[in-house]
């Protein structure tokens, strides 16, 4: 039954069962039965190594802060979630680039539109009533078309100057656009 249980041939079973015997781990009672004695002792009771890990944890806490950094991370977190953090921070590092400067952030319906705060600034500025109507428009035509492009706030800036010379003004935010042609009808 235990080689079932603990799905071993019976003949690994037969020799560990004989082996606690030796130990005496294991009496076998009149019965057939099998007791184990001190099992009351061995219920509960921590590992050698959990021993040994929170002895030394216990030091290090004593210790002078200069030497605190030694030890496991794993004792701290996961080894997982360290590596996920120093993923983040060398794509973050790589985006503020040698100059020191904040990485660009996404704007637009999609989030696809990669401006820094200096280009944001520089559209607010020079497209005061159309800088969010531009982003969006930018937005959609990159997730409809997949295209790329060198510089979104270059984009931006282009289409509004073709847009200014075509005599079309980009429309303001919640306000439709009835206007037409003479003799076009609604």
């Amino acid at each position: 039954m235990i080689a079932t249980l603990t799905r071993h041939q019976i003949g690994t079973v037969e020799r560990a069962l004989e082996i606690f015997r030796q130990l005496g781990l294991v009496e076998q009672l009149d019965s057939g039965a099998f007791y184990m004695t001190d099992i009351e002792l061995m219920i509960g009771q921590s590992s050698t190594e959990a021993e040994r890990k929170r002895a030394a944890r216990l030091e290090n806490k004593a210790l002078l802060p200069s030497r605190t950094k030694g030890g496991h991370l794993s004792d701290i977190r996961p080894p997982e979630i360290e590596l996920e953090l120093e993923k983040e921070i060398k794509i973050e590092k790589e985006r503020e680039g040698e100059t020191g400067h904040p990485a660009p952030a996404a704007y637009g319906r999609y989030n696809n539109v990669i401006l820094t705060d200096t280009e944001l600034s520089g559209l607010k500025t020079e497209l005061p009533d159309k800088w969010e109507y531009y982003i969006d428009r930018l937005s959609c035509h990159i997730a409809s078309t997949g295209k790329q492009y060198h510089s979104h706030a270059a984009t931006i800036y282009k289409w509004a100057q073709e847009d200014a010379a075509k005599g079309k003004a980009a429309p303001k935010q919640g306000i439709p656009d009835y206007s037409c042609k003479e003799g076009e009808s609604l």
